[in-house]
């Protein structure tokens, strides 16, 4: 109850509060709140949750769909997660739940996790992980039942987990009951383990820097102390010192919808001389939607000077909230960002629309003259590549090199040099097939279509990416780094700019990578999200003698 105070809830018109009161005054008015209205007549026993009334902006990776009078969520995948708030569980020994998941895949698992208290500080207890088997199709739903290793008392944050297995499946709704029943046992930690890690030829451990009761969705740094970030629910965040500062003020409002929300923060190259801080966000108008992006100035934590660099033409905002794209790169005079296909195929190949594209503008918002389709006849004249299905990556390196990776469907994920006016295929030619086991198309290559540097299959959910050129690891120097979100891994691809590509996995099984960026001091920082969003960085590991290793 205290983070609902604290950071409110928007897609039901509750403010936040917690900039007008401390933390002393949230914490002692959500302990009066919860006192008031907490009798033995509270117990949830019995309790029917429709899967779709979750938390949105503390839930991802799924999508909501329906079928006749049924709503219920889809797509529920390894490292999704589902909550939802102020559960009273005393005397709930099971979960009850209604699911379907259709032939010709293997089973899928998934956890059960219990927040109490505070969400970055209270207890986070692991419930019990079950198998998923096959009902017989997408909308044949079957009842199940899962036992609670363990019995609590009082209310909780509740999520379910996607862990390993294949394919996804589909969740209806689920029972609080006082049956007891059985579970396939607990296999993934509900924490960051205190171990070493090793990839690339060193060794390394996870410190957390912060955290946040909410989805993080970008990182960037102002200096070597200040780090921005931003909530896809729509705050931007600062920390300072591994302390976390408090939101920016004014920030542009974001329209929470699937995918949407707050996305990427990137500070100018020269910040430090001239201030300007750029994020890209899904701008509301109406009951419609579109990627925009601004920049301005924080002044004592408020977000001031707001210039528009891109906003499209009203005729493209639309009431998907799949594949905004969102990510954006600096390369000298210029800004490079991508924008998703909005789930229609047929938009990444048309250039009188901005769907599916990678664009380039200057750093103002003006359009470069020499841009591939500037002087084509009805092209969105920011193109610079097209043939994009949903790029969640974008970097540029060293020689002008832009990279991206991309979302496939089911799988077909893909990593890509992008080239100047070239057509990188979606949806004409894919790795991935589409998620009811349909084909997307029969080809994998063509001419005049750019092939990916590297695919996968199934979809690993590549998110961003950025290249290791500091003295820290020296060994993962030229190296990219590649967050995921499905599989939950930080990938090291080597070498970069060859076209042989091979990897190493980093980092798995901790909760959804949103973003990887290199500090200052040569430490890299992910932001990693199950469900709660934590900034994690990677230091060196040392032995015994304080060397490291």
């Amino acid at each position: 109850m205290a983070a609902v105070i604290r950071s409110g809830r928007p897609e039901r018109g509750m403010p936040a509060f917690a900039n007008a009161m401390s933390d002393v005054e949230i914490l002692a008015l959500a302990t009066w709140l919860r006192d008031s209205n907490s009798d033995d007549d509270g117990k949830m026993t019995g309790r029917r949750i429709e899967a779709e009334d979750l938390r949105a902006d503390r839930s991802a990776g799924y999508e909501i769909s329906q079928d006749g009078d049924v709503r219920f969520l889809q797509y529920v995948d390894r490292g999704s997660y589902l909550c939802y708030d102020d559960l009273d569980l005393t005397g709930v020994r099971s979960i009850e739940y209604r699911y379907a998941k259709g032939e010709g895949e293997p089973p899928r698992r998934f956890a059960l996790l219990a927040f109490s208290s505070e969400f970055s500080s209270g207890e986070r207890i692991a419930l019990g992980e079950k198998d998923v088997p096959l009902t017989g199709g997408w909308t044949t739903f079957r009842d199940d039942r899962i036992g609670l290793a363990r019995e609590l008392r009082g209310r909780h944050r509740l999520c379910f987990i996607g862990m390993g297995g294949g394919g996804v499946f589909n969740l209806d709704r689920f029972t609080l009951s006082a049956t007891p029943g059985t579970n396939d046992g607990i296999t993934q930690s509900v924490s960051a383990p205190d171990t070493v890690f090793a990839a690339g030829g060193h060794k390394f451990k996870l410190e957390k820097v912060g955290e946040i009761d909410g989805e993080f969705w970008s990182l960037d740094f102002l200096d070597a102390h200040t780090i921005l970030a931003t909530q896809k629910t729509g705050a931007l965040w600062m920390f300072r010192d591994g302390k976390r500062i408090g939101t920016i003020h004014g920030v542009p409002a974001v329209a929470l919808i699937g995918q949407g929300g707050m996305l990427s923060v990137r500070a100018h190259p020269e910040y430090q001389r001239n201030g300007w801080i750029y994020l890209t966000y899904t701008e509301p108008r109406q009951k419609t939607t579109m990627l925009s992006i601004v920049r301005g100035r924080i002044r004592d934590m408020r977000w001031t000077d707001q210039e528009t660099i891109y906003r499209a033409a009203p005729e493209f905002f639309g009431e998907s909230g799949a594949h905004f794209g969102g990510r954006i790169a600096f390369d000298g005079p210029y800004l490079f960002f991508s924008v998703g296909e909005r789930g229609r195929q047929e938009n990444a190949q048309e250039l009188t629309n901005p769907f599916g594209k990678i664009h380039r503008v200057y750093m103002d918002g003006r359009v470069p003259r020499d841009n591939p389709f500037a002087r084509t006849t009805h092209a969105i004249p920011t193109i610079w590549s097209l043939g994009h299905r949903n790029p969640q990556g974008l970097i540029t390196t060293p020689g002008h090199v832009l990279w991206s990776t991309e979302h496939g469907p089911k799988g077909g994920d893909e990593l890509n040099r992008i080239e100047r006016g070239r057509n990188y295929g979606w949806p004409l030619v894919t790795h991935g097939i589409n998620y009811d086991g349909t084909p997307v198309s029969n080809e994998t290559e063509r001419e005049g279509i750019e092939p990916p540097r590297a695919h996968w299959s199934p979809s690993p959910g590549l998110s961003n990416l950025c290249l290791y050129d500091a003295d820290r690891f020296p060994n993962w120097r030229g190296n990219l780094l590649v967050a995921t979100l499905a599989y939950q891994q930080l990938k090291l691809i080597r070498p970069a700019n060859d076209v042989e590509i091979g990897e190493e996995i980093m980092i798995e099984g901790l909760g959804r990578i949103r973003d990887v960026i290199v500090a200052p001091d040569g430490l890299p920082y992910i932001a990693l999200n199950q469900p709660n969003g934590q900034i994690l960085r990677l230091t060196p590991a040392t032995n015994g003698s304080g060397n490291h290793e």
